[in-house]
């Protein structure tokens, strides 16, 4: 199957078309650990803002399987193509059937869920399903709260004290502080995991 064009920006929102035109919507820095850790080294505290603004507040699923998300989109449509989705229609109509979304199941054993993307020319929205294979599930406000860290970190915009610069990076992105940051074992633990440096004893 031929893949024409993957178009990697600074939007964290990958579009993929193929031979038949299937595009997927897919926003990698809520999704794909791989690519968030490359799109790390990227961001800017300037450009960290409105990338911060697509993570939405809820919860959400990360991947950090083997696979990429090239590999990742082609599996999906090679699923859909031998079910005899070719057109927009043909999809919705999946989806109706099926209650509004779809789940399939990757060479991996990873499980991943499509729904519809409305109003988007890029009409297939994918995600991890909740609690699939190789992911990892993390509340929106400690991403947000890790990723800010790491780029003011890159950018030595720092004041050394780990407690005082989180909750002064929370305070930028309208989060409450944290009391300790003991108490936050999965902040450290995300931190820790995309790259940050807590030379700090906690």
């Amino acid at each position: 199957m031929a893949v024409y064009g993957c178009i990697l920006s600074n939007n964290p929102f990958i579009i993929i078309n193929t031979a038949t035109t299937y595009p997927i919507l897919f926003n990698s820095l809520k999704h794909h650990f791989t690519t968030l850790q490359y799109n790390l080294h990227q961001l800017n505290p300037e450009a960290l803002h409105f990338e911060l603004l697509t993570i939405g507040g809820s919860q959400m699923d990360m991947y950090a399987g083997k696979l990429d998300i090239t590999g990742i989109f082609r599996e999906i449509m090679d699923q859909l193509y031998e079910a005899g989705i070719h057109t927009r229609g043909a999809y919705e109509q999946l989806l109706n059937i099926e209650g509004g979304y779809a789940e399939m199941v990757l060479s991996d054993s990873s499980r991943w869920v499509l729904r519809l993307a409305a109003n988007k020319p890029q009409y297939i929205h994918l995600h991890p399903a909740r609690y699939s294979p190789h992911t990892f599930r993390v509340k929106a406000a400690t991403l947000k709260t890790a990723l800010s860290y790491h780029v003011a970190q890159q950018h030595k915009l720092l004041k050394g004290n780990l407690l005082e610069d989180i909750n002064q990076l929370r305070s930028g992105l309208e989060l409450s502080p944290i009391r300790t940051v003991a108490e936050s074992k999965q902040l450290l633990e995300i931190m820790t995991l995309i790259g940050c440096r807590l030379s700090e004893k906690i």
